[in-house]
């Protein structure tokens, strides 16, 4: 079949080949963000509005999935918001966790307290 082509259609064809290639690679690495993050622990995952990713830094696993799963299905009435609660200035307490701090940004956030910090990405 390519020995019928022109050079400019083999070369579409080529270059078509490749960019499907590339994108095929490309777009599974994209779609997980399952990679390490240094110091922390992979704990596994829940489902929320999406799905959530927990890392932990020197607390259980346990802890840090209770600490996302009530950040991010635990009812309103049980957060405190501060400053708009989203971005750069914003945060939120979570009423079962005190002294605890939850930031969020675009694809990611986590809780902390101290050194201790309860991870996530979606």
């Amino acid at each position: 079949m390519l020995r019928h082509m022109t050079s400019r259609r083999r070369a579409r064809v080529a270059g078509l080949a490749v960019a499907i290639a590339l994108l095929a690679v490309a777009v599974p690495a994209a779609a997980t963000p399952d990679y390490d993050w240094p110091g922390m622990k992979k704990c596994g995952t829940f489902q929320a509005q999406y799905k959530i990713y927990v890392y932990a830094k020197n607390i259980t696993c346990k802890t840090a999935r209770r600490i996302q799963i009530e950040f991010w299905r635990g009812p309103k009435s049980r957060r405190v918001v501060h400053n708009g609660g989203t971005g750069a200035s914003g945060w939120v307490t979570l009423k079962r966790y005190p002294g605890w701090r939850c930031t969020s940004g675009s694809g990611g956030g986590g809780c902390s307290r101290g050194n201790k910090s309860a991870s996530y990405q979606n």
